[in-house]
């Protein structure tokens, strides 16, 4: 995909905003053996103060407290993180509907995209460079596409990392079970003990996450119009990755964070498939009838 230079200047800050964020996740409420630290323990006396931070304050202490009120009535926190996921990812539809749809409308234009690239390729003066952007700027206002469209979906990051924080820090959780399971220690560490329950969850974690990266490639595929590019049949590697590194954090992380995950990409392949028919290709549907009249 081609971008301009103001779109990849932000995109490079997210990203680095994002990496932080998942860094601070990992490594600042639990110690090395997986325990949480009591300074950063969240329980139902925590008070709701902005003494704990302006990011605690506005969104993790209230998600740690929605998915404990939610404990206190299901008699579990595990269902208590798996319904408050659920509401959270109620509440960010209509942003990810916007990020979605963009996202796919830029993927169906990629091949279009790469031949104006190619057309300009070896042209590094300043000329050629503008006329590129003019003709990908033309493509993107013929299509009704916006070019910071897909950013829509930086705007749910906050939200996003705060339920990863607040699952993790919830002290309750490191003393509950669930199938046979203690959630709050790490499966690797009970998989090297002989509890091989651990695997089954790493397995469909690891499954449900590769689905989820992989959905949005499958339902273009429905579309007739659309033809693989370059870069998305590089994105596959990509999506390995990422899945295995998914899988190695799961490992070292508390058990209840993997059905954390599981929850999330289920949740993610339904939204994608959802928005897909009931969105797009309803629009597309309607663009042809039109056409036909």
């Amino acid at each position: 995909m081609v971008l301009d230079p103001r779109t990849k200047k932000y995109l490079k800050i997210f990203a680095v905003i994002a990496l932080v964020f998942i860094f601070t996740g990992c490594t600042s409420n639990v110690d090395k053996n997986g325990h949480l630290l009591a300074s950063r323990a969240i329980t139902e006396s925590t008070p709701w103060s902005l003494k704990a931070g302006f990011f605690d304050f506005i969104l993790t202490i209230p998600i740690a407290k929605g998915i404990l009120l939610i404990t206190s009535w299901t008699g579990n926190v595990l269902w208590g993180v798996i319904l408050m996921t659920i509401l959270i990812n109620l509440i960010i539809l209509p942003v990810m509907i916007k990020s979605t749809i963009s996202t796919q409308k830029m993927q169906m234009l990629q091949p279009e995209m790469e031949r104006i690239q190619n057309k300009y390729r070896g042209k590094n003066d300043q000329t050629s460079q503008m006329r590129m952007q003019n003709e990908i700027m033309n493509l993107y206002k013929k299509n009704n596409v916006s070019m910071f469209g897909s950013l829509w979906t930086f705007l749910t990051l906050p939200i996003m990392f705060a339920m990863y924080g607040a699952v993790q820090r919830i002290q309750i959780l490191y003393t509950s079970q669930a199938f046979g399971m203690n959630l709050g220690l790490t499966p690797l560490s009970q998989i090297t003990s002989g509890k091989f329950i651990y695997i089954a969850v790493i397995l469909v974690m690891a499954l449900s996450q590769f689905f989820a990266i992989e959905i949005n490639n499958l339902m273009l595929k429905r579309n007739k119009k659309y033809k693989p590019s370059a870069q998305q049949n590089q994105m596959k590697t990509m999506n390995i990755v990422m899945t295995l590194m998914i899988i190695y954090f799961g490992l070292i992380m508390p058990t209840a964070m993997s059905f954390y995950w599981i929850t999330t990409n289920l949740i993610t392949v339904v939204r994608t498939v959802f928005i897909q028919i009931q969105y797009i290709e309803k629009q597309e549907n309607q663009k042809d009838t039109n056409v036909i009249r």
